[in-house]
């Protein structure tokens, strides 16, 4: 559901065999002795320099810690040694709201644990805990205009004594079970949120918790109070129907790629898709012009990050280019955006291409054709995409005026050096003054169609000479300038005016010509011909002109003067060797309603090419360990507010997740908690809602992955209090290698709920023998009018499945993380593309193992 306040926590710590799992030295300023005590109590409060109100309440709820025993039921937890545990580490001595302000092992950590700096500029607002602690935690400043509190917990008591109190240990009391006893004692960090009435928030709200030293308890504690008519509207970055995007082959519209496809990032390399969102968004749709490429312009939702150079001078080009992810809606007319430049060099002697050619009665059969990758062939390829053709599917032909003589008997050349064994003729037609080249070759008159396009509007080059050495790209370029370049120089009232043109009706083509052209150091803006006329395709042109001339003059052997009327050549464009920067024309933007609009995910980079510039997808953070995680989450949802909390854990196998999370949802409130859950020797989770007024609505979706030596004990709860609630839990677990997955759920309808609805559905997969899942559903329903369904499944992978994706050239690991993936894709195809993003890694991280 788009329009959602969200709240997303990532957590982080040290585990051995784990990639995130390192551990710097330790840092703290304060720390407590081990155990818990009414001493470690009193010493943490005193600290904290807390009212003396919540001194009591930890106090009280020490007591009931104590006098509680540990559950029964769930998983194992007699190894837990609550006197061998630090309650408090406190790693700096205040919370910094500039990033650059935070220690820089501090930073390090966060860095290396994989929190990009994206993502740290697109959130409306960002947290950081280390330890017991907030080390980092700001919000953007027209949030805080408007009302809006994102602090970490400490600072908010201290600022907001009066809304802390009112709120603090009433959805979570600490008599709820013995955790929750256990955090109201010894909380410590966390994140505080408010939202005022009818406020919306369009970015989500997002911690990080790291904790960094051994046998460290972290229990953080998360009050997020969303008032009427509140929501914070979580939107993914991403693009409408119709932005092109660089694949090797070509350029692709954004609607047309597929996972698995290749696309070029913002690093100059190509990379795998692996997943791809598509879904309809209502808010501000920003429409960003360029001067590199006037046939296009992009349009994009309001906070899809753009690499940018901000402009520095007015009236000049920058003399610094300090690169930064930016929103699409915090851009400015003349700042730059990035052009990033393909940096693979693949260089050969020669190309195979495989055709189908004819053998009479006997069919077709597949020919494989050997091709030169040299300079001369590059050469003859220039002249094909600018004069060429192929007619009748049998002749390859090289047309010119009959007095260009100059290129008539280089073609002849070229085609006696490179293709000596075909034949050719040179035909003369003096109804229109032109001579033609045709080879007699139905071989070659196909490769050079697969290769490079059978007409002009189908032109194209193919990736291999894309990536070739520009050496033998230059002849490429000068000798398609020879066929359908010019040179225009004139004068005007203005001055003179001098520009190179590479023209060609193809769409595609014109932006390949261009890609080549920075490769050799040379910026060339686009632009269109639409009105040539009836029945004709409109005409595209790289331009090349100012300082740039000079280069292409020296490459297409035709000398440019250094100055123009009388001033030396300048331009608006910079280039190194890594990208070409081009200043905005034209920013704007208008509301739209349900337009359908697409992002991806791209593999290790995380970026793409749209419509020439490079963008973000907004990736998400990387995870890692504690030894015991006790937190605890209280939410309000007023009437008609929105919220959605997601977390996505993927714990070290030592640490026991014991977490209370639970929401008050008012009139025709939502509350939607998405969890996943991996790693963790012990996980008990179970993200409730509790419907209190007419029109309440709640959703747990929740997914769990269990390997050897765990078990992930987690589902979701949901009570119905009055009537005309609705509710949906959805649980998804797969367990392998000897691990225990459990779903355990709880529906409980009161009397007075009539006309209550819920539906829970709970399925397991399990990829062994040794492995377990396992179901533990309650449902109490005491109204006498409801709608209350409950399905569940559990499946196992067989060994023909495992055979036919083996004999399919994958391994084991691959075949069974196929499965797994197909197995929780309907679940996360609907989740936004970060948390999808997430899960898709974790799940990978986690496969890695189900086998040996």
């Amino acid at each position: 559901m788009p329009n959602s306040p969200q709240f997303k926590s990532a957590s982080f710590s040290p585990s051995a065999g784990y990639a995130a799992g390192f551990a710097m030295p330790e840092r703290a300023h304060a720390k407590s002795p081990k155990g818990l005590t009414r001493e470690v109590i009193e010493s943490l409060s005193t600290q904290k320099q807390e009212p003396a109100w919540m001194l009591a309440a930890r106090l009280n709820a020490f007591e009931i810690f104590k006098q509680k025993p540990l559950p029964a039921w769930g998983g194992d937890l007699s190894k837990i040694d609550f006197d061998d545990l630090y309650y408090y580490v406190r790693p700096d001595e205040r919370v910094q709201q500039n990033w650059n302000d935070v220690p820089a092992d501090i930073k390090e950590t966060f860095d290396r644990l994989g929190v990009p700096e994206a993502e740290k500029q697109f959130l409306a607002g960002s947290g950081a805990q280390y330890d017991s602690e907030a080390v980092y935690h700001n919000i953007q400043k027209h949030l805080t205009d408007k009302g809006v509190i994102f602090l970490d917990t400490d600072t908010a008591l201290k600022k907001y004594p009066e809304l802390f109190k009112e709120y603090f240990g009433t959805v979570v009391p600490p008599a709820d079970n013995k955790f929750s006893a256990l955090n109201s004692a010894v909380w410590s960090g966390g994140s505080f949120i408010y939202i005022p009435k009818c406020v919306r928030v369009e970015l989500p709200l997002q911690a990080y918790f790291r904790i960094n030293t051994e046998r460290m308890g972290q229990f953080e504690r998360t009050l997020i109070i969303a008032d009427e008519g509140s929501y914070v509207h979580y939107v993914e970055g991403c693009f409408i129907k119709g932005t092109r995007v660089v694949t090797q082959k070509k350029y692709v519209p954004i609607e047309d790629i597929k996972i698995g496809d290749k696309v070029l990032t913002h690093k100059g390399r190509f990379k795998k898709v692996y997943h791809i969102q598509k879904r309809p968004y209502t808010g501000d749709l920003y429409s960003v012009e360029i001067y590199g490429d006037a046939t296009q312009k992009m349009q994009a939702t309001a906070e899809h990050p753009f690499l940018t150079v901000r402009r520095t001078h007015k009236n000049e080009r920058n003399t610094h280019w300090k690169k930064e992810w930016k929103p699409c809606n915090q851009l400015t007319k003349g700042d730059y955006l990035l052009i990033p430049i393909n940096q693979t060099v693949k260089t050969s002697n020669q190309h195979k291409i495989t055709i189908p050619l004819g053998r009479g009665r006997h069919g077709f059969k597949n020919f494989v054709i050997t091709l030169p990758s040299t300079l001369s062939f590059f050469r003859l390829v220039g002249y094909y995409l600018a004069e060429g053709s192929v007619s009748s599917g049998h002749y390859l032909n090289f047309s010119f005026h009959e007095n260009e003589r100059e290129y008539i008997n280089e073609i002849k050349k070229l085609l006696n050096e490179i293709f000596p064994e075909y034949r050719y003729r040179e035909v003369h037609y003096r109804a229109n003054h032109s001579t033609s080249i045709v080879v007699n070759s139905t071989a070659l008159a196909r490769v050079f169609v697969a290769s490079f396009g059978k007409n002009a509007f189908e032109r194209h080059i193919p990736i291999w000479m894309l990536e070739e050495q520009p050496s033998k790209q230059r002849g490429l370029i000068h000798t398609f300038f020879n066929g359908d370049g010019n040179y225009y120089c004139q004068q005007t009232k203005y001055g003179r005016k001098e520009i190179f043109r590479l023209s060609t009706v193809s769409p595609n083509m014109v932006r390949q010509l261009r890609d080549i052209l920075l490769r050799l150091g040379i910026v060339g803006a686009i632009n269109c011909q639409k009105d040539r006329g009836k029945n004709r395709r409109p005409m595209y042109n790289v331009c090349i002109g100012g300082e740039q001339a000079q280069n292409f003059g020296m490459l297409v052997e035709q000398k440019i003067k250094s100055k123009l009327n009388k001033k030396k050549r300048a331009t608006m464009f910079y280039l190194d060797t890594n990208f070409a920067y081009v200043p905005i024309k034209k920013i704007s933007h208008k509301k739209t309603v349900n337009k359908t609009v697409y992002n991806f995910s791209v593999r290790d980079d995380e970026s793409y090419i749209a419509n020439n510039v490079a963008v973000h997808n907004c990736t998400a953070p990387a995870y890692t360990t504690n030894s015991l995680h006790s937190a605890v989450v209280e939410i309000v949802v007023k009437r008609g507010a929105r919220v959605r909390y997601t977390t996505i854990q993927n714990w070290s196998k030592n640490v026991y997740n014991l977490v209370t999370k639970r929401a008050y949802v008012y009139a025709d409130g939502l509350m939607e908690w998405v969890d996943g859950n991996l790693g963790s020797a012990l996980t008990m989770k179970y993200p409730s809602a509790v419907l209190l007024e007419r029109g309440a609505r709640g959703t747990v979706l929740s997914l769990a992955m269990a390997g050897k030596n765990q078990h992930q004990d987690a589902g979701g709860k949901v009570i119905h209090v009055a009537p005309y609630t609705s509710s949906m839990i959805i649980s998804k677990s797969v367990s392998y290698g000897g691990g225990r997955a459990s779903y355990r759920g709880l529906v409980k309808v009161a009397p007075k709920a009539e006309h209550a609805r819920c539906f829970v559905s709970c399925d397991a997969l399990i990829l062994d023998a040794a492995s377990r899942a396992d179901t533990y559903p309650t449902m109490d329903i005491r109204a006498r009018e409801c709608n209350i369904s409950h399905e569940a499944s559990v499946s196992k992978i067989g060994e023909e499945q495992l055979f036919y994706l083996q004999s399919r050239g994958l391994d084991e690991t691959q075949a069974r993380s196929l499965i797994v993936n197909g197995f929780l894709e309907p679940i996360v195809k609907e989740l936004p593309m970060e948390y999808a993003v997430e899960l898709n890694r974790l799940i990978q991280l986690e496969m890695q193992g189900a086998v040996g």
